[in-house]
């Protein structure tokens, strides 16, 4: 998925942020926290202060350095390493999540490879553009700012010509309407229309991970968003993203994300 390009030359006629969210933190000490998650959104992440190690799916890791950026496409599994910076001991960073459609029936990534790490000169420009954003909260000033970021963006990336293998892009958006309910491998083969074996393995080229391990990343990826943003008690954070067990729930959030939920909504508090 990220070692093979077809370039193609692409009209836009019209794009469309349908949605987008920006946020950040100043973290207490978390070298070498590691994390793996997927998000729904299109994400560009710069490691102000600190640095990131990131993988994207089954793809090689990359270093952010000290004011870099990462960028990671929709429905992609991101492994996380955080790092701090030597001098301070603390790590800063700061995100935009994205929501983009194109000509009213493509999402961004699927039209662009875009570099996953931004580390160079470039980096200047694009943390100029961040600051645009972070500056103000008005709702116009951000909308004009996030296309002129796009732009930026899309001057760095590469079209594509072959879309998101059909079947595997199918069992992606289902699991995005429907993580709260019981997913089975078989149940997203037959959502791809294709068999099991078939669909397992395509799905694992293609993303670069197993269709379960993948859902899981989901799931705690949407519960992550939960603990910082909600009040919700952790058994009803575990229920409401599909887990029905709140223990296996701490444990494998705990796995994934090296905390447990109540330390994470905790530190996060803190950070705030």
């Amino acid at each position: 998925m990220y070692n093979t390009i077809e370039v193609i030359f692409l009209e836009i006629k019209n794009a469309t942020v349908k949605y987008f969210k920006k946020n950040g933190f100043n973290s207490l000490p978390s070298e070498g926290l590691h994390h793996v998650k997927v998000l729904p959104f299109f994400s560009v992440v710069q490691s102000v202060e600190g640095s990131y190690d990131i993988a994207l799916g089954s793809g090689k890791t990359e270093k952010t350095g000290e004011g870099g950026f990462f960028i990671a496409p929709s429905g992609v599994q991101q492994t996380i390493t955080h790092h701090d910076n030597k001098n301070s001991g603390r790590m800063t960073c700061r995100w935009i999540f994205i929501d983009v459609e194109i000509d009213n029936a493509y999402s961004l990534d699927s039209l662009f490879q875009f570099p996953t790490v931004i580390n160079d000169e470039k980096k200047n420009e694009l943390s100029a553009l961040f600051d645009r954003l972070f500056e103000t909260d008005n709702v116009w000033e951000n909308y004009s700012d996030l296309y002129k970021l796009l732009k930026y963006l899309t001057l760095l990336s590469v079209p594509l010509r072959k879309q998101p293998h059909r079947g595997v892009q199918n069992a992606i958006t289902y699991i995005s309407k429907h993580y709260k309910e019981q997913i089975t491998v078989q149940l997203l083969s037959e959502v791809s229309n294709m068999s099991e074996p078939g669909f397992y393995t395509a799905f694992k080229k293609h993303v670069g991970t197993s269709p379960l391990a993948y859902l899981n990343s989901y799931r705690l990826s949407v519960a992550a968003d939960k603990l910082t943003e909600s009040t919700d008690t952790l058994s009803e954070i575990s229920y409401s993203v599909g887990i029905n067990d709140p223990l296996y729930f701490s444990k494998l959030f705990k796995k994934t994300y090296g905390s447990s939920p109540r330390e994470y909504r905790l530190t996060y508090k803190q950070q705030k």
